[in-house]
């Protein structure tokens, strides 16, 4: 299959790479960001915690050393997009795309953008500017034009996943809009204390049965899987974007035991928190 590549060092991971993908394709981790185009077509994904049926067109994203795996019963031809927060960083830069919470690092809605002919259409032209460029290796500024194609994607993307989630809150019924938005309430409150769907079932007058129900039907997870995402998601970020130890991020989740909370976040990422930072890279925000 077809790959573009903007290189850096010898051994080192790329900056960017978009490659054609399809029945066969062998999903892997890397720490890089990762965006999918699939066409028309039933869809299967699975994460390390959920799995989600939907039908395409649509855009998918995924952070780095995310587990994901996308599967159709029949065939399909479509792109994968990674990029390195070296090229471009979504949080450095969330002023000008808002994605990230939205698109990225948002663990109660699913990875998936369902788009309209008019938005498939354009990710797609986009997506094509987005290769030409990533082949002229030679011209000045390839790697501007590369990056504001792929934050045209990112904003399309953004407005419409912003919709989406709006108009699937509006349609749930009876209570549950208000327990999953006190759950979200919860969850970004006390996920550094309260590691125990107990917590949370307790906090919201309900049975962990109930709480399981809830989250199962409604946002596809498990509410353990919630707890343990944002706890990850949480690391991620430190490691990423500060200097804080191991140790002081493991408390700074509620880890009293740094060995622990590793153990935890590799299960999740596949790589150590240490190896984590060394691959994905530390920015400093200003």
């Amino acid at each position: 299959m077809q790959s573009y590549t903007i290189h850096r060092r010898p051994g080192e991971e790329p900056l960017a790479e978009c490659r054609a993908i399809n029945n066969q394709t062998s999903w892997e981790r890397r720490p890089m960001y990762t965006l999918i185009s699939v066409p028309e077509g039933v869809y299967q994904c699975t994460t390390d915690l959920s799995a989600y049926t939907f039908e395409g067109p649509a855009l998918l994203f995924f952070t780095p050393f995310q587990q994901y795996a996308l599967q159709s019963e029949a065939p399909f031809e479509g792109r994968q997009l990674y990029f390195h927060s070296d090229f471009y960083c979504i949080e450095k830069h969330r002023h000008e795309v808002a994605c990230n919470g939205v698109l990225f690092n948002n663990v109660y809605a699913p990875p998936f953008v369902l788009l309209d002919p008019e938005n498939a259409a354009a990710a797609d032209n986009y997506l094509r500017l987005l290769r030409e460029d990533m082949q002229r290796a030679q011209d000045v500024a390839r790697n501007d034009m590369v990056i504001a194609h792929l934050k045209i994607l990112l904003i399309i993307a953004t407005r419409l996943k912003l919709k989406q989630t709006g108009e699937a809150g509006e349609g749930l019924p009876g209570k549950a809009a208000p327990q999953l938005q006190q759950l979200h309430h919860l969850i970004e409150s006390n996920f550094s204390r309260w590691h125990k769907p107990a917590d949370y079932a307790e906090a919201l007058h309900l049975s962990v049965k109930a709480l399981s129900r809830l989250t199962g039907k409604y946002l596809f997870k498990t509410p353990s899987a919630l707890i343990a995402e944002r706890i990850v998601q949480e690391a991620k970020r430190a490691l990423h974007f500060s200097h804080l130890s191991v140790k002081e991020i493991a408390v700074n989740t509620g880890f009293s035991d740094p060995f622990y909370f590793s153990r935890l976040f590799k299960k999740h990422t596949g790589v150590s928190p240490k190896e984590f930072r060394e691959q994905v890279g530390v920015v400093i925000l200003a």
